[in-house]
């Protein structure tokens, strides 16, 4: 039997406020929680060195949007209810409060899209409050994101830890002493020394919507397949998590396409790729750290812009081209394929305090030290 949603709301408010206070919490124990159901590479940076350099904390890790057994939730309540830290890159269990606790929010990305309280109508005011007052910490990458991150939490900026992403660290040449993407070879084994065209646009509509994005005609794909096959370069797609790519037999009969969702840390991939084609996403900022080969493709502008609000101004800010039609798009790849972006890249200071590969270090020990 179904449970209605106020019930369940009832039922969280109980849990959170009599019995998870009950539970003593331990400093030795932390929950990494991901509430859409995939771990994303903030989080995943933070495990990877929790495990490397403080081997004395015992670390879990959940997923939303998994079903569980009777035995495996209560397991699940046990250790939330038990673990000091909780941290997070979505939404805070309604079952926990950070009373007795600290809880903190990785998040995934420098938005540029309007987020939280600068997009009220897709969230509810319980929701917003209810996140709002129960972060202790939320990750920024520079001192203006700082402010907009405070504004978009309603949170004071003293909450806003600027520690720069943990996921920046991944895309460093030298590699890290804490991590290694197991899935890397593979990547570069699939390309072959053939360059990569990552096209990586964000969702529309709703995250619930799992809407289908395509931006390219039959006649456009069979241009995009000649420009690869002259350049020596393939099309990688990668969709939004919340959404998925129109499919391209053209370039996939070539073998002209590599599926980027099989990769599960969206940085190694930036690593490996040569130009980026993306939309409204701010995945070209993680990318601006290591090259300037970007293409912003706005394929669906006027529609886009009206349904999602922008926090900074595009043409200001970018760090690329930027593409409405496939013909302006081809005529920047065409511009981008032979130049070495890596060479040109000069991260913007507006977003980006840090270019160390120590992001990681600084928020795991902003956390730990607050409470030596």
């Amino acid at each position: 039997m179904k449970i209605k949603k106020k019930n369940i709301n009832r039922i969280f408010s109980i849990i959170r406020l009599v019995i998870d206070p009950f539970f003593p919490k331990s400093k030795k124990k932390v929950v990494l929680y991901a509430s859409t159901g995939v771990l994303d590479a903030n989080l995943v940076c933070v495990k990877e060195y929790l495990n490397c350099y403080y081997p004395e904390i015992k670390l879990i890790t959940y997923k939303g949007k998994r079903k569980r057994s009777t035995l495996q939730l209560v397991r699940c309540l046990f250790d939330f209810f038990t673990s000091y830290y909780v941290i997070v890159d979505h939404a805070i269990p309604r079952f926990l409060t950070n009373k007795k606790r600290e809880i903190y929010n990785v998040w995934h990305g420098i938005p540029l899209k309007t987020i939280r309280h600068l997009d009220k109508g897709r969230f509810t005011d319980a929701f917003l409050d209810f996140e709002s007052n129960n972060l202790d910490g939320l990750v920024c990458s520079s001192n203006l994101d700082r402010a907009v991150m405070a504004s978009c939490f309603n949170l004071p900026p003293s909450k806003c830890i600027l520690s720069g992403l943990p996921r920046a660290d991944l895309l460093g040449l030298r590699g890290l002493e804490w991590f290694t993407d197991p899935q890397e070879e593979e990547l570069v084994n699939t390309l072959s020394g053939r360059k990569l065209v990552s096209w990586m646009p964000t969702y529309r509509g709703t995250w619930k919507e799992y809407n289908e994005i395509n931006a390219f005609s039959k006649d456009e794909e069979l241009l995009l397949s000649k420009f690869l096959k002259e350049n020596n370069a393939v099309l990688g797609i990668r969709p939004h998590k919340f959404s998925k790519l129109q499919a391209m037999p053209i370039l996939e009969e070539n073998g002209l396409l590599v599926n980027l969702e099989h990769y599960l840390i969206t940085n190694t991939v930036l690593k490996h790729t040569h130009t980026l084609i993306t939309d409204f996403s701010s995945v070209w900022l993680d990318y601006s750290l290591i090259s300037s080969n970007i293409c912003l493709y706005l394929f669906d502008e006027a529609e886009y812009g009206g349904d999602r609000g922008m926090i900074y101004p595009l043409k200001t800010v970018l760090t690329g081209e930027i593409s409405t039609d496939f013909s302006s798009l081809l005529m920047s790849l065409e511009s981008m394929i032979n130049v070495d972006g890596n060479a040109q890249s000069v991260p913007s200071p507006m977003f980006f305090k840090y270019k160390d590969a120590s992001n990681t270090k600084r928020f795991v020990e902003h956390i730990l030290k607050a409470n030596a």
